[in-house]
């Protein structure tokens, strides 16, 4: 038996990392951020030696970093969601039509033959 449901499912599985990953990245853009500013704050309120500012300088510039990745994955996946929010309905129906394809599947994995009688004699 060809496996049918394989594809529907690659295809919803995608839409779902993708919801995913954004989502994800939005917390980790706004907590990058909100390291950032802590670093801000610290520099201006807190009297720091020179190797100091030099750590958090560091440390602002792999916040920006972790920001910026995380930015350009929300740019990447904006459409996407987008699209998933859109067509939730369409996105329901598919997962529908593949757990009817799973139990098609299922109904026909262990099928064996069953003889109607007589073994074909005269």
């Amino acid at each position: 038996m060809n496996d049918w449901s394989g594809p529907v499912e690659e295809f919803l599985n995608f839409f779902r990392e993708s919801e995913r990953a954004y989502h994800m990245s939005e917390a980790e853009e706004q907590e990058a951020w909100a390291g950032v500013l802590d670093l801000y704050h610290d520099i201006e309120l807190t009297e720091h030696t020179e190797s100091e500012l030099l750590t958090l300088c560091l440390r602002q510039k792999d916040f920006l970093q972790r920001r910026r990745r995380a930015k350009d994955l929300l740019q990447a996946t904006a459409p996407l969601l987008a699209y998933i929010e859109t067509h939730r309905k369409e996105i329901k129906e598919l997962e529908q039509l593949l757990g009817e394809i799973r139990k098609a599947e299922r109904r026909t994995e262990n099928r064996i033959y069953t003889p109607r009688g007589g073994g074909g004699k005269p």
